[in-house]
């Protein structure tokens, strides 16, 4: 696909057309040698201590989450992220944000390491349900620190209070992990789970060959590609279009300029305290500003770049209205 003949690029993010993605820490219980944080970490060290920190920094900001929550249009999905944001009380942090949001919080997506006892999963997904809102939960598989045998026992035990089970599988795939992997993805399709199988990132070329990278099939199509042409695109994944569009090799920067811009308007990165993105009056798409400053804009804006990453659930078309009806 030629990309200069692209008049719309439309995340796809089904009864929730805002999102917040919130990283609530950067630590983690595990330090596994594949981890494609340690690049980011600002830590040296984790402690109880530190935990509690971010504990209490999450707790002390969730009216300002809240207020953006009210803030943004139509109902919000809300991506909490770490390092291990499990080590955090999530309870109390949603359990505040429900009663102020009322019904826009619609969906939660946890990603965990699933450290935490299957009670604490279970839990959450109780509270959730009480008030009216979805969860999903990406459970990740790191073979470094529990067996495949465990870690199956203990995600099969996670209960639903809904007909969705919500569970996702994520696994990193290594040379010494390819029988288990195998194993996984099995049990994955058996049981209709969603799963993500990624190569190691730091693996060598000729080890990144053969080690097996598989996406289940049921995995929902996230971006939806409009031609001046009329003709319609689905993919799954950035990635995906990347390689079946005219980009240009290893440019990810790829959008011509003349689009509009929806991040920030339904979708909104937090980055501990701070705000990180686009401003009314935007240079870049990773200013950090503090929450308590930061509005959602009032409607998509155009992107002051000739180019964009596709960062997120972002959202480009050169029809403004076409974004602000919440396709």
């Amino acid at each position: 696909m030629n990309i200069d003949n692209i008049k719309a690029i439309i995340s796809l993010n089904g009864m929730c057309p805002s999102t917040i993605k919130w990283r609530l820490t950067d630590d983690c219980n595990y330090d596994c040698s594949y981890c494609v944080r340690k690049t980011f970490k600002s830590r040296e060290h984790q402690s109880t201590e530190q935990y509690k920190i971010d504990e209490d920094n999450c707790i002390k900001i969730c009216p300002e989450v809240a207020r953006i929550i009210k803030e943004l249009p139509g109902y919000v999905k809300l991506d909490l992220i770490g390092g291990e944001c499990s080590l955090l009380d999530l309870h109390t942090i949603l359990d505040i944000l429900f009663k102020e949001c009322g019904d826009k919080l619609k969906r939660i997506n946890l990603t965990t390491n699933m450290s935490m006892s299957v009670d604490y999963y279970n839990d959450l997904a109780q509270l959730c349900y009480s008030y009216g809102s979805e969860i999903g939960i990406t459970c990740s598989w790191h073979s470094e620190y529990i067996s495949l045998d465990k870690f199956i026992e203990k995600f099969s035990k996670i209960k639903s209070p809904t007909n969705q089970k919500g569970i996702r599988i994520e696994a990193v795939s290594r040379i010494d992990n390819q029988d288990d992997i195998k194993k996984l993805i099995d049990i994955c399709e058996q049981n209709n789970y969603t799963y993500f199988i990624e190569r190691n990132l730091f693996a060598s070329k000729e080890e990144k060959d053969i080690l097996i990278c598989q996406a289940s099939k049921k995995k929902k199509d996230r971006y939806k590609v409009i031609t001046y042409d009329n003709e319609t695109h689905m993919y799954k994944t950035r990635n995906e279009f990347i390689t079946a569009s005219d980009c240009g090799e290893g440019n990810s920067r790829f959008i011509p300029e003349g689009y509009y811009c929806s991040r920030d308007y339904d979708y909104v990165y937090i980055d501990f305290i701070q705000h990180m993105g686009r401003t009314i009056d935007p240079l870049s798409c990773n200013i950090k500003e503090p929450l308590k400053d930061f509005h959602p804009l009032k409607e998509p804006l155009m992107c002051p770049f000739s180019a964009c990453t596709l960062c997120g659930q972002i959202s480009l078309s050169k029809d403004i209205e076409l974004l602000k009806k919440g396709n």
